[in-house]
């Protein structure tokens, strides 16, 4: 039976559609609500906290950092953050006071009557402020993470030379349901419930707040993309500390301004690039010099730079490659997780790079990459050779014959053009990071003859309780209802790693086939789905045994020296190659997409249906990326923390987008986030060919655009 390609109905659909799901703030609840009180500059000490006397808080629960029996501090990378401040204040809307009371009508009063006296300090707000040391906010230099690495000889002697400097912007997750998060009180031990990606990352980071382990589960998910990676970390800290004082249950959720305004972001980068190429655009040397920025807490920056570092010089073969990479401190609120995990950064500034090259050389954009294709024995920036080099070319030429690139490009129309984008994006953790995580899946069979799936992996919209019941079906050769999906526990399910880095499928798929197998050598030969509910039932009756484990082993061919940044950078890589073609408003300056190709090399796709779910999103975030979402700050607070006023895609905005998958025969690989990662520099390159403009900052909006054509 063929169950892994078949476009399997989404087991939660009906549940969501109809609106019977129910999300945490859907879920019956009689306790207290909650409210941070943050502060209120961007950089400064805490110099007292009042409470006006003639307003009553006995009613009130309030917890500072003196509540927190155990570590002050939120583990992720350099443990630097602090749950509540307790007495620097490093960004805007930092949280200080926890509120809680029955009423959220009182709780809102009761901020009106807490006053918070500061000594302000001026605020370092800038990029480049920071990596010139202009003041000093973390350590003695304001790195968090400095990456340099080179590969190659450089050759520059009677070659051309080309020096750009592109930027990217913050950008907002915008997930339909804002961070929430209950503490359900027992005296037995408080219950963490909430909408997160994580679920053991948030257990852990409990467990530094109070010295013991937590029981967290995933509530149903509204939307993550990267943004309930950390932060609910930080909200289960929050409602843990309350309940526990007021020996009550207690719920957190964000309005949407609030979520906006201070939750991470996707880092904004400064990538200056140096090229040296001969007059036919073959690039011999690349140069980079890479600023991120990672906001007042280092959270994930560190491995985003990573990612960064190992996608700036694409998947093109140059010869000599220097890069000098710093993830820096600002007083702005910490930068996070968003989908694509820096790819989009790098790949926006090497792919419009290698449109500016054809333009001093004078050739199309489709002529410089292909000059620049690698081959089998091309090396990485890290010095590897990688398998997917194979398909490069492959997937270069299907997006070109399916978009008719070549042609169009060549029949210029006024205000209109058309851009491409060749990129790649590595699955699973950096180096040894899927080693670290040990990850492990477990499958339990019940009394019911129901396999159960019972992992950290999290369904947050994506797709995951679907495609992975069906992993498993097709090793079994029965019908994915056969096999269920249990919403993440960290008391009863294994821990398989966090759900981020494209990881799902590629990785803790890969586990479940084992498991499954395992499953399936223990009930024996049996031929069709009537044979195996019966080979079940006898094995309930006469076998012991319900669980089966499969933990992460390295593969052979992964080697990789962290300390030297050097080796095999990912386990696998996923492949795209997309086009846009633009219509440019002559009035107003608006940038139209009329069509766009997104030709995906992802190996086996499990559900068809749900896969091109995946690229349709991803592209329209990659969209929203290029030309609509501007997030505007004003001395380290955001202006704009509204739907109405942070503009995003309509479906107004959207034409059809052609998708096409390229060597389904292969083994799965990430497809998360692969589809957002070329969009943006597709579409600018279509823009600057259209208007014969350099357009190297994002978003193009246009105002933006209009200032660049004058």
């Amino acid at each position: 039976m063929k169950i892994v390609g078949k476009s399997v109905v989404r087991v939660d659909a009906k549940s969501k559609a109809s609106g019977e799901l129910q999300y945490c703030d859907d879920m019956a609840f009689s306790g207290l609500h909650a409210v941070i009180i943050r502060s209120s500059i961007a950089c400064g000490e805490i110099l007292s906290i009042m409470y006006d006397e003639n307003f009553d808080f006995s009613e009130f629960t309030i917890v500072d950092y003196k509540d927190i029996e155990g570590e002050n501090r939120n583990p992720i990378l350099l443990d630097d953050q602090p749950f509540l401040v307790e007495k620097h204040v490093r960004f805007i809307g930092e949280p200080i006071l926890l509120l809680a009371h029955t009423s959220k009508e009182f709780l809102r009063e009761a901020r009106k009557h807490i006053t918070i006296e500061y000594r302000e300090d001026e605020p370092l707000l800038k990029l480049e402020k920071s990596f010139a040391k202009k003041k000093i906010i973390f350590g003695d230099d304001n790195i968090y993470k400095h990456i340099a690495l080179s590969r190659g000889e450089k050759v520059s002697q009677n070659l051309l030379a080309l020096e750009k400097t592109y930027e990217t912007s913050h950008q907002e997750q915008l997930y339909l349901e804002p961070q929430s998060m209950l503490a359900f009180y027992r005296e037995s031990g408080i219950k963490i419930v909430g909408s997160m990606q994580c679920p053991f990352y948030v257990e852990s980071s409990l467990e530094s707040l109070t010295g013991e382990k937590i029981e967290v589960e995933q509530a149903p998910t509204g939307g993550a993309f990267g943004g309930k990676e950390d932060y609910p970390s930080l909200m289960a800290a929050y409602v843990y500390l309350l309940s526990k004082k007021a020996k009550k249950d207690v719920k957190l959720v964000l309005s949407r301004s609030e979520d906006i305004a201070y939750t991470p972001k996707r880092h904004p980068a400064k990538i200056t690039l140096k090229s040296n190429f001969d007059e036919s655009g073959k690039i011999h040397s690349l140069e980079a010099k890479i600023l991120l920025d990672g906001g007042a807490y280092a959270t994930l920056s560190p491995v985003v730079l990573a990612r960064i570092v190992l996608h700036i010089a694409g998947f093109y073969e140059i010869g000599f490659i220097d890069v000098d990479a710093y993830a820096l401190a600002t007083n702005t609120p910490p930068n996070g997780a968003f989908r694509g995990f820096g790819a989009p950064q790098a790949l926006f500034a090497i792919e419009r790079h290698l449109d500016d090259i054809a333009r001093a050389v004078g050739i199309s954009s489709s002529e410089v990459r292909e000059i620049n294709l690698p081959t089998q024995e091309t090396k990485t920036l890290t010095d590897v050779t990688i398998k997917e080099y194979k398909n490069v070319r492959n997937i270069f030429q299907r997006a070109r014959e399916r978009s008719d690139f070549d042609v169009k490009y060549a029949h210029k129309e006024p205000y209109k053009g058309i851009g491409m984008a060749l990129f790649m994006h590595g699955g699973g953790f950096v180096g040894l990071g899927e080693q670290d995580l040990a990850s492990e899946v477990l499958l339990v069979l019940n009394a019911k003859g129901i396999l159960e799936i019972k992992i950290g992996s999290t369904e947050m919209g994506q797709g995951a309780m679907t495609v992975l019941p069906q992993i498993v079906a097709e090793v079994l050769g029965v019908e994915s209802s056969l096999v269920f999906y249990m919403p993440p526990n960290t008391k009863t399910s294994a821990d398989s790693g966090p759900t981020v880095s494209s990881r799902t499928v590629m990785v803790v798929g890969g586990l479940l086939k084992e498991a499954a197998q395992k499953f399936k050598d223990v009930l024996g030969v049996y031929e069709g789905v009537d044979a195996y509910k019966k080979r079940v039932k006898e094995y309930l009756q006469t076998e012991k045994r319900r669980e089966f484990r499969v933990r992460y082993k390295k593969p052979e061919h992964i080697n990789w020296d962290e300390d030297k940044f050097y080796g095999n950078g990912y386990s696998a890589y996923s492949l795209g190659c997309y086009v846009a073609e633009v219509e440019v408003d002559r009035v107003d300056f608006g940038v139209k997409v009329t069509n766009f190709y997104a030709i995906n090399d992802v190996g086996e796709i499990v559900n068809p249906t749900l896969a091109e779910g995946q690229v349709e999103g991803g592209v329209t975030q990659g969209i929203g990326y290029a030309l609509y979402e501007q997030l505007v700050y004003e001395n380290g607070a955001i202006k704009n923390p509204h739907i109405s006023n942070y503009v995003t895609p309509m479906a107004a905005d959207l034409n059809k987008i052609e998708i096409e998958f390229l060597n389904t025969h292969e083994s799965s690989k990430g497809l998360g986030e692969l589809p957002v990662d070329g969009v943006a520099p597709a579409i600018l390159n279509a823009v600057s060919y259209a208007l014969d403009i350099e357009c190297d900052s994002l978003p193009l909006t246009p105002e933006r655009l209009e200032k660049l054509c004058r």
